[in-house]
């Protein structure tokens, strides 16, 4: 059995209270550290928990459920991504002793099953479907206008919903997304108080991205990176000039697109590399390399252009990337074809 209060007693009294909300937990703000603790890890295994998460968990964290549900050796050495939603639930904590890495608790493992219903299924459906929306606009633009989430309903389901109704799925889900009621509008997690004062006075100049459903719907996953030729180009650099013995080429790769788009110095970015294993040899090879920084820069979609690049700037129109087709797979994960999903909206 595992103590989860051990884990528990990591996290601080912030996160601590918004496991309990997610678990059910009354009047967790009357409670102090330890007496939430305890009332968390008593309610982890309540059936109404684990329907919640099976609903409201996104789908990478439902197959890890899963898989380790058949396979014991599938509930360890997971990543935070492969486990997110079982996380702020209290369902998964990282190990220890093996910073992150995280494994998924043995008492919820046989509960899968008593979840995996057809009721819940579709249930679950009509959540993800709602909420892949919501995050996928919160991932593109960062701050999203509350009319601008109902016209994507609109534009992308054919459903005509309120604000009031958003509002109220976004309380409901466990993520953690700010309301902002005066301006009206979704705020994405862990953005600080000066980058959304210089988000949202740049936004008001442009118009919202809005690409084909099958690709703005990719901007769910929080992973997802449109890439273009430049960032292929980045990632082919790094494959070729970095140590991959020491992580992955994804790793690297996302590590340096990461510190370019943060804006980091060239010189702190030359000092990287140097730890990765590689000092360019030449002038002219570090300015090749910061002249395809540039392009990664110029191509990379920015909150502050309302999801759009620096180089769709100023187009009347944006090039539709790719269509589905109507016998194709609907991309919003219903596992129906798109014409008689989505594909009726459009």
């Amino acid at each position: 059995m595992t103590n989860t209060g051990v884990y528990l007693e990591k996290y601080d009294l912030e996160d601590l209270h918004q496991v309990a909300i997610n678990t059910g937990v009354k009047n967790e703000t009357a409670l102090d550290k330890e007496d939430l603790i305890e009332a968390i890890s008593a309610n982890l295994t309540n059936e109404s928990v684990l329907t919640y998460t099976y609903l409201y968990s996104d789908d990478i964290a439902l197959e890890s459920w899963k898989r380790a549900a058949t396979n014991l050796d599938e509930a360890k050495d997971l990543s935070l991504v492969d486990i997110y939603g079982l996380y702020i639930m209290g369902l998964a904590y990282e190990d220890l002793n093996n910073p992150d890495h995280f494994f998924i608790i043995d008492e919820v493992l046989d509960k899968f099953k008593t979840v995996d219903t057809k009721e819940n299924k579709e249930k679950r459906l009509a959540v993800q479907r709602k909420l892949n929306l919501i995050r996928a606009a919160l991932h593109l633009y960062g701050v999203v206008e509350f009319k601008q989430l109902t016209k994507l309903f609109k534009k992308y389901y054919g459903q005509e919903t309120t604000i009031e109704e958003l509002v109220d799925l976004v309380n409901e889900s466990p993520y953690v997304i700010t309301i902002n009621e005066k301006n009206k509008e979704f705020v994405i997690d862990d953005m600080t108080d000066e980058q959304y004062q210089i988000i949202r006075k740049n936004q008001q100049k442009y118009n919202y991205y809005e690409p084909e459903f099958a690709k703005f719907i990719q901007f769910s996953n929080p992973n997802y990176i449109d890439e273009s030729i430049y960032h292929e180009s980045l990632k082919s650099w790094v494959s070729s000039h970095l140590n991959t013995d020491v992580a992955s080429l994804e790793e690297l790769y996302i590590q340096m697109l990461r510190m370019i788009i943060s804006g980091q110095k060239r010189t702190d970015i030359i000092a990287e590399i140097n730890n990765l294993g590689y000092e360019f040899s030449t002038k002219q090879e570090e300015d090749d390399f910061f002249n395809l920084v540039s392009g990664v820069l110029k191509h990379t979609r920015h909150f502050q252009y309302r999801g759009k690049s620096e180089a769709e700037l100023g187009q009347k129109t944006i090039v539709n990337e790719f269509k589905v087709g109507r016998n194709d797979p609907c991309p919003c994960g219903s596992g129906k074809k798109y014409k008689k999903c989505c594909g009726k909206a459009v």
